[in-house]
């Protein structure tokens, strides 16, 4: 997978969890556009439980105390319930009932930042807009 590929998987997932967060049917949100990245929305939802269990690994951690551990756990239940919704609902079989098909304009990418130039005895410039 190429850097530009990872970048477009990024993208994709965080407009997922926008939807997801937005209608909490429980429905996968796709677009054929996504086929190439995730192989269908079975793929989609397996990237999402990945990114499900890496969060927990992440943030969770059983040294800090049992009440400490439960307070983040809740915090990432209420911050990803569109998500963990999806996974909720999605079996091994994805059907196309289960599919939330999205129409219209797909979010614009985000522009690349500016980088900066440094001059070699003044510091940085920032590049004028």
């Amino acid at each position: 997978m190429t850097w530009n590929e990872t970048h477009e998987r990024i993208r994709i997932i965080r407009e997922v969890e926008a939807v997801a967060a937005a209608d909490m049917s429980g429905a996968v949100p796709w677009r054929e556009e996504w086929a190439p990245y995730f192989n269908g929305p079975a793929g989609l939802v397996a990237a999402l439980r990945a990114r499900w269990n890496h969060m927990c690994a992440a943030q969770l951690d059983a040294r800090t105390g049992e009440d400490e551990l439960n307070d983040t756990y809740g915090r990432l239940r209420r911050s990803e319930a569109g998500i963990l919704a999806i996974l909720k609902h999605a079996t091994a079989d994805i059907t196309p009932s289960s599919v939330l098909t999205l129409a219209g304009p797909r979010h614009a990418a985000s522009p690349r930042p500016r980088s900066r130039r440094f001059h070699v005895l003044r510091g940085p410039v920032l590049p004028v807009s």
